[in-house]
């Protein structure tokens, strides 16, 4: 007996990829046009800077909002209190916050930066609202509403324990032992 042998002929299969390119060109316009765009905006904080050097003769402003829980205090590092904003029924007074930085602003025309010190139960919306009030002022003109710069680069740290200098109450007397 004679083997015979098969010859098996081997097609070119070729792949159909129409249906799967359909479905792309009606998907991405359909997913582009339903995304949402969001815009971010990221403000840049920094860490107050600590003291480093030798002091300099002239001691440039060095401008601190404190939040307390009873009030706002804005101070000069160097200088002491400035201005100390007591609560109101409402709470926090932001507008008079925002009217002491425009005068602060008037008096340093150059000076660009600030720290904000918070309390730890201080929340998020009060440092929120204070960074605001410190960064920009609303000036209202004629008809219109127009923000104004105060202090763009802001610094974010702790409120130093207790009340500022001319707040704060005498120290207990000492206790005599013995006779």
């Amino acid at each position: 007996m004679g083997a015979r042998s098969r010859r098996i002929k081997k097609r070119a299969v070729e792949l159909d990829i129409t249906a799967f390119m359909n479905l792309i060109v009606v998907l991405v316009p359909f997913l582009l046009s339903s995304t949402v765009f969001s815009r971010l905006a990221i403000l840049e904080l920094n860490l107050p800077a600590a003291a480093s050097g030798p002091a300099s003769a002239k001691q440039d402003l060095q401008l601190e909002v404190i939040i307390r829980s009873n009030a706002l205090e804005v101070a000069d590092r160097n200088r002491g209190l400035i201005r100390r904003i007591e609560n109101n029924a409402d709470g926090y007074d932001y507008a008079a916050l925002s009217a002491v930085m425009r005068q602060v602003k008037a008096s340093f025309p150059d000076k660009v930066d600030a720290t904000i010190l918070s309390e730890r139960n201080t929340s998020y919306n009060t440092l929120v609202q204070v960074m605001d009030a410190v960064r920009v002022a609303k000036v209202f003109q004629a008809n219109s509403v127009a923000s104004v710069e105060l202090f763009p680069a802001l610094s974010i740290g702790d409120a130093p324990m207790g009340q500022p200098a001319s707040q704060e109450a005498a120290p207990p007397p000492k206790e005599r032992r013995g006779r």
